[in-house]
């Protein structure tokens, strides 16, 4: 029976391996390519918090409309060739982590 400090170690080699992904040095690279511009970071960070909560509203609620006029307030800054290519490259580590959640969750029993 594997313990929780064995598993522990487990999840640390984990992270490990996810931290050595292609995803994940390109999105730190990007990252801090982009915080070298603090205004920039700052409103691209803004940016990713109003989306998020948006993304996370309550689903009765419509919000097509809402991140409609989120991304269209932010045009000039979504269409900065780094804001876009951080956004990207963030997307694609996001979405190879929700694919790993994923796995885990299909391979658990509730």
């Amino acid at each position: 029976m594997t313990e929780e400090k064995d598993l522990i170690a487990h999840v640390d080699e984990f992270i490990e391996l996810v931290k050595d992904t292609r995803e994940y040095r390109e999105y730190i690279h990007m990252e801090h390519a982009l915080s070298a511009q603090p205004d920039i970071y700052e409103r691209v960070r803004e940016f990713r918090k109003q989306n998020y909560f948006l993304q996370h509203a309550p689903e009765d609620e419509d919000i097509y409309d809402r991140v409609a006029e989120l991304r269209n307030q932010n045009e000039e800054l979504l269409n900065r060739p780094e804001v876009y290519d951080f956004l990207m490259v963030e997307w694609e580590f996001f979405r190879m982590i929700q694919g790993l959640f994923d796995r885990i969750m299909d391979q658990m029993e509730f």
